[in-house]
């Protein structure tokens, strides 16, 4: 490599190197040098030279996302493209490196398969990588700071067609994941950047607009927030949050009005020492502000399944409407970067670890790539409502979500047997749609067994694939009845 090129190498790899503790170092240093000589020679599209990228995706997890202590997590992402794009095999990397880092490089490395479509290969990559996030869900956290990088990057590359299919799966798989993951900073930036790469016109003009605000009104609204809550002795911080422009652009297009007329462009954010005195802060707001009664939602007591906590109310000040969300500083960071804050909290990661696997079960299935892709973009574009057992046990189910869909997620057995439901005390079949707090009891009957129309009728992944299960074990040449799956 060039004097030149080892110039252009020298700075991201002195600020990776702030971050990295002393002892570390070591480690790091050996990981470096095999990718670096793992990309020996190699450019990127724009020309600069592609040990850069993998330097960069380390130093996104260390100094943006907090990984810079998780040594595993370092090496990773400085050899995740090692394998994929160099003579070094997988098999290479653990005598030295150990079975955790070589289980992150290969859940985000592509499947290698040429003969496939593209669809195809993307769908085979995103299963090879959830199923590595079964066992280490920080894999999702790589892959996401690797397409970070890629999009702040994409404009290096020259042909114009593939800048908007990876701007377009960025949209479509990377951005609701990390919305999915609670990685609401991520989030915002990955649909930035695709609707930049997409609709250059669009995100220039929205753009525009955003650098006309905050208006006067906004911060008046705001000084006014400080003021209520400081006189009733409430220590806060209060601050402007735009909303990405790709989720402005879709309630653009949804509700056929121009960008100045769409009010939540913004929301406010009111930070607060403790959890109940959120609840005060909300007391205040609306003591002082007329609410909107239908637009508050409590994700405190009933958290969304990603994590997520804070109280939303809109709120009418001098006859504009303003949307408000209410948190700590640990409500504020879990909304910010979410999977990667539960490190340490065991009951946390718990509860994550077993709704990974539910997220992971999407492609437990053979069918084809197609039918896989449209059930992803289903579990992570659905909205959630939370919905109750008569003991008070919370399930989180998506929008629009029967009876049937809260029998199998309760358990296996409520879900092959159901017969109807009791949803707040009132008998219903079990194909009703359930809402946002109903209290739901499962009446069963040992003779009632899953039919094949059911399939069209529920909405959760988890119980398609077990109806299909059964149905398929069901099947001619297989007389066995009243098997029982978890």
């Amino acid at each position: 490599m060039n004097a030149n090129f080892q110039t252009v190498i020298k700075k991201p790899l002195e600020q990776l190197l702030v971050h990295i503790p002393q002892d570390a170092r070591p480690i790091i240093g050996q990981a470096y040098h095999l990718a670096h000589a793992s990309h020996e020679g190699q450019e990127r599209d724009a020309g600069e030279p592609y040990i850069i990228h993998p330097i960069k995706v380390a130093i996104i997890l260390a100094s943006e996302l907090g990984f810079a202590r998780d040594t595993e997590m370092m090496v990773a992402a400085l050899l995740h493209d090692s394998v994929e794009d160099s003579a070094l095999a997988i098999e290479d990397i653990e005598p030295t490196f150990g079975e955790s880092i070589t289980d992150l490089i290969q859940g985000v490395t592509k499947v290698a398969d040429r003969k496939n479509s593209r669809t195809a290969r993307r769908t085979a990559a995103l299963q090879n990588l959830f199923t590595a996030a079964r066992k280490d869900p920080r894999v999702l956290i790589l892959k996401l700071a690797d397409r970070v990088h890629n999009m702040r990057t994409i404009s290096g590359i020259p042909e114009s067609k593939r800048r908007r299919r990876i701007a377009q799966e960025t949209a479509d798989v990377y951005a609701p994941l990390s919305h999915f993951l609670g990685m609401g900073r991520i989030r915002r930036e990955l649909e930035n950047r695709s609707l930049e790469c997409l609709e250059p016109k669009v995100s220039a003009e929205l753009s525009e607009v955003l650098s006309q605000d905050p208006c006067s009104k906004s911060r008046d609204f705001m000084e006014a927030i400080r003021t209520a809550l400081q006189d009733t002795g409430i220590r806060n911080r209060v601050r402007l949050q735009t909303k990405s422009l790709l989720s402005i652009y879709r309630k653009v297009l949804r509700s056929n009005l121009s960008a100045l007329e769409i009010h939540n462009r913004y929301f406010i954010e009111v930070v607060v020492s403790h959890r109940d005195t959120c609840y005060r802060t909300l007391g205040v707001l609306h003591g002082n502000f007329a609410p909107v009664t239908e637009r508050f939602k409590d994700f405190i007591a009933l958290p969304k399944r990603n994590g997520y906590q804070a109280l939303h109310t809109n709120v009418i000040h001098h006859g504009n409407r303003y949307e408000v969300h209410i948190q700590t500083p640990g409500m504020h960071r879990m909304g910010e970067l979410g999977l990667a804050t539960l490190r340490g909290n065991t009951p946390l990661e718990e509860k994550r670890m077993q709704w990974l696997h539910e997220l992971a079960e999407w492609h437990d299935t053979s069918a084809n790539s197609q039918r896989l892709m449209d059930e992803l973009q289903r579990i992570l574009f659905t909205r959630e409502i939370a919905v109750f057992t008569p003991k008070g046990d919370t399930y989180v189910l998506p929008e629009n979500a029967t009876v049937l869909d809260f029998a199998f997620a309760v358990h296996t057995d409520l879900g092959l047997h159901c017969k109807r439901g009791r949803v707040n005390g009132r008998r219903v079949s079990p194909f009703s749609t359930l809402s946002l707090g109903d209290t739901v009891k499962i009446e069963i009957d040992q003779a009632q067994h899953p039919k094949r129309h059911w399939l069209s009728r529920v909405k959760t992944y988890r119980a398609r694939r077990l109806i299909r299960r059964y149905l398929t074990r069901q099947g001619p040449g297989n007389s066995s009845r009243g098997l029982m799956f978890g």
